[in-house]
């Protein structure tokens, strides 16, 4: 799985870095070396966060291979395009289980971690949660998919 090849894992890349890369700057910058202080003793909260994620993850892909098929839902699975929703799946869990193992390894060398280390767990982090609204969009757009009627208007039983 090469996630450098879908345009939209690309720029989730991307804004992920950069955004990680401006906070951090911002936190040099202006000597705010405590955010550091405070990631380091909020580690158990990351690591409970990563993992729910990752089981919200796990049962949204699952939602996605056993959802019910239609004329529309048929059409979509034949589309050479549609594994990119499971690599979009697939990376976020990985992010999610990197942060995890991350901090779970940061939490017991609690006394040796570095800031440049803490940084990299920020980084991906961000990069985590740019890539679970994704999966979160992607699921929100299959959903509508599936309830759309021929018409291109919603159905009545899909509004709540």
């Amino acid at each position: 799985m090469n996630v450098f090849k879908v345009k939209e894992l690309r720029n989730d890349f991307i804004a992920g870095l950069v955004a990680g890369l401006v906070f951090i700057t911002v936190i040099y910058f202006f000597k705010l070396n405590f955010i550091f202080d405070n990631l380091l003793s909020s580690l158990e909260p990351i690591l409970t966060i990563s993992v729910t994620l990752s089981g919200f993850l796990i049962t949204s892909l699952t939602i996605l291979l056993v959802f019910p098929e239609n004329t529309r839902i048929k059409f979509l699975k034949s589309h050479p395009t549609y594994k990119d929703i499971f690599h979009a799946f697939i990376l976020s869990i990985v992010l999610f289980m990197s942060v995890a193992i991350l901090t779970f390894s940061f939490k017991i060398l609690i006394p040796y971690t570095p800031y440049i280390l803490l940084a990299l767990l920020l980084i991906i982090f961000i990069w985590a949660i740019i890539s679970l609204f994704r999966c979160i969009w992607l699921l929100k757009k299959m959903i509508d998919l599936y309830f759309l009627d021929p018409e291109g208007k919603h159905n009545e039983n899909s509004e709540t």
